[in-house]
């Protein structure tokens, strides 16, 4: 209990620090409030992001509340995430690493096998992006052109509540109450390509937009088993279609290039002008089959409906993901081998961007792998490694690829024990 309580102080006044920080760095997060985080932890992360068929016993699952009746310790849960990420496209190449905490979860079996719930600060979405291109301008005589340079850091995060309770012997429900909150900083800088002074000069719009809203979502679970070795899982998963609301402040100023000099005093554009970002209605579906302490095998799909919302300002599409994956414990009750003890973890991620790029969709595939490494008791080190690839370099578009790294560690503890003796 003392430890726990340790890291739990640790944890949150990292958090605190490195709130900011982010965990994607993708051209691709210029659209919309960036890119946006599933709720996968380690475990889930190694397997692609499988989880809302797939009950775990000594892991927190909040790809689907309603499995968290079958955890019945005590949990508490952080992670840290690390990413090499390359940048292609048809005029040049880059690169950049990121690293930062990903995760805090706190989850307690209120009533043993009836009720678990669960408190959580994760990303939710995340822009950190330096994009440069150039545009003509609009009828001008002779032809002028700029060039142009995207910048955005910043990101939201959400605060959630995650409760499970079960029905009927097998079948559970939960839901997930969420608070989104954070801010999202934008710069566009443009100067004439034909500027031919000694000094030379850019303009910067500078954009603050502040977002905090409540979301809401609903999930189902059932275990059937085929005997008593095996076992079919299945999971729903349904968020409500929900908004963003929030504030947006902008500016307009004048430097000289290559330093960070203004000229004259900025131009405000907007002051806290109310703005709104709709999200989609999401369904998903999971099922997994396995040997009870030895082995899972599962599938999720995942569905996303973002053309029905229609108000937000950029080109969406209607997204599908595909996950399979699974795990492997060789003998979890082995005390003389260690490895047999480790749970090892393998996934595949198929799907799309809910963003379009000049009309093309941009799709992601990830081979993903780790495992759960006893520390001490049921408490473990889990690892998830992610290849990826998302994007291309034909039409003008950028082909990315990357190395994910997450880093967790899990603490189960059984609390609240009534003492039988004085």
């Amino acid at each position: 209990m003392r430890i726990f309580k340790y890291l739990l102080t640790l944890s949150i006044v990292l958090f605190c620090l490195k709130g900011n920080s982010q965990h994607v760095a993708s051209t691709y997060a210029i659209y919309g409030i960036g890119e946006l985080n599933n709720n996968a932890l380690a475990h889930n992360q190694a397997m692609g992001g499988l989880g809302v068929g797939m009950p775990q016993r000594f892991n927190i699952n909040l790809q689907n509340p309603a499995w968290l009746t079958y955890n019945q310790l005590s949990s508490f849960n952080v992670g840290l995430q690390g990413e090499a990420r390359t940048y292609k496209s048809e005029l040049e190449n880059g690169s950049k690493k990121t690293g930062s905490i990903k995760h805090m979860v706190f989850f307690v079996p209120l009533l043993n096998g009836k009720w678990g719930s669960a408190i959580s600060l994760l990303p939710f979405s995340s822009a950190d992006y330096e994009v440069g291109g150039s545009s003509e301008v609009a009828n001008a005589t002779p032809t002028e052109s700029t060039n142009d340079l995207f910048i955005g850091s910043g990101g939201l995060s959400q605060f959630a509540w995650s409760n499970g309770f079960r029905i009927f012997k097998s079948t559970n429900i939960g839901f997930n109450l969420m608070y989104v909150f954070g801010a999202i900083d934008k710069q566009n800088q443009s100067s004439l390509a034909s500027d031919s002074s000694n000094i030379g000069y850019y303009t910067q719009l500078s954009t603050n937009d502040t977002y905090k809203s409540v979301l809401f979502s609903a999930a189902l679970a059932h275990k059937m088993k085929i005997n008593e070795t095996h076992e079919i899982n299945f999971g729903i998963t349904y968020q409500h279609p929900g908004q963003l609301e929030g504030s947006k402040d902008a500016f307009l100023s004048r430097y000289i290039e290559n330093s960070v000099l203004q000229v004259g005093s900025p131009m405000p554009i907007s002051n806290e002008e109310a703005i709104t970002f709709d999200l989609p209605k999401k369904l998903s579906f999971g099922i997994s089959y396995g040997l009870i302490e030895k082995y899972k095998i599962g599938l999720d799909i995942n569905l996303a409906n973002w053309t029905s919302n229609g108000s937000n300002n950029t080109l969406v599409q209607n997204t599908q993901e595909f996950i399979l994956g699974g795990e492997m414990t060789p003998d979890s009750r082995n005390i003389t081998n260690y490895l047999k003890r480790v749970t090892y973890r393998f996934g595949f991620n198929y799907g799309k961007l809910p963003y379009l790029v000049q009309n093309n969709s941009i799709n992601e595939f990830g081979i993903n792998f780790g495992a759960s490494f006893p520390v001490a008791g049921l408490s473990t080190l889990d690892l998830a490694i992610k290849f990826g690839e998302r994007g291309t370099i034909e039409n003008g578009l950028i082909n990315e690829t990357f190395m994910q790294i997450v880093l967790g560690l899990t603490i189960n503890e059984k609390w609240f024990i009534k003492r039988k003796y004085n």
